[in-house]
C-alpha cells in the first residue's frame, strides 16, 4: 500500500528510448524497474522519426517495460513528451492494458490483464466537451490532486490508475 507521495504510485509502462539502455533511460532513475511487460498494439515509426503504438491494430504485441514512480518522475517524463523540443507535441498521458512477458509468446489473457499509464501519439482533436478551456482534461493535474487528498491514506497504483479512468470518461 502506498501512504505519502513519495513512495511510487505511478505506473507507466515505457516502449521507446526510455526503456533500459535507450538513449533517454535515464529519465526512470529513481523509479522502480517492474520488469518486461507488452501491451496489445503495433508499434509504428512517424515519418519524422518518433515512435508511438497504433492500439486500433489487434492481437499483435509491442513490447516495453514496466516503471513504479513517484510524481516527480512523472513529471520529467511528462515534461520531455509533452513540452520539450526532443519530441513533436504530441504525446498525451493516458491508460493501456498490459501484461507481464513470461516467454516469447504475445496472447492476451484477460485474467492477466494489468492497466498502466502509457503516452499516446495525439491522432485526434481532444473533444472539451464542457467547451470551457479551463475545464479541459488534465490527468497530470489530476493525479496530483488524487495523491494530495490521500497523503496519510493507503492506496495502490492500481487505485490511481481507476480513479484517472474514470475521470478521463468524463
Amino acid at each position: 500500500m502506498i501512504k505519502n507521495n513519495s513512495d511510487f504510485p505511478v505506473k507507466l509502462f515505457v516502449f521507446g528510448t526510455l526503456r533500459k539502455g535507450g538513449r533517454l533511460d535515464y529519465y526512470t532513475d529513481g523509479s522502480l524497474f517492474a520488469g518486461k511487460h507488452y501491451t496489445e498494439g503495433q508499434l509504428m515509426l512517424s515519418e519524422i522519426g518518433s515512435t508511438y503504438i497504433d492500439f486500433d491494430i489487434k492481437n499483435i504485441a509491442t513490447l516495453g517495460e514496466l516503471y513504479y514512480m513517484n510524481y516527480s518522475g512523472l513529471l520529467r517524463i511528462d515534461h520531455l513528451e509533452t513540452t520539450s523540443g526532443e519530441f513533436p507535441k504530441g504525446y498525451d498521458l493516458d491508460i493501456a492494458p498490459i501484461w507481464k512477458l513470461k516467454n516469447k509468446d504475445f496472447d492476451f489473457p484477460e485474467t492477466e490483464k494489468s492497466f498502466a499509464f502509457v503516452y499516446k501519439r495525439r491522432n485526434s482533436p481532444v473533444k472539451i466537451k464542457s467547451g470551457d478551456w479551463m475545464q479541459r482534461p488534465q490527468p497530470i493535474k489530476e493525479i496530483k490532486k488524487f495523491l494530495d487528498e490521500r497523503d496519510k491514506q493507503d492506496f495502490t497504483p492500481d487505485d490511481l490508475i481507476t480513479h484517472i479512468q474514470s475521470y478521463l470518461k468524463k
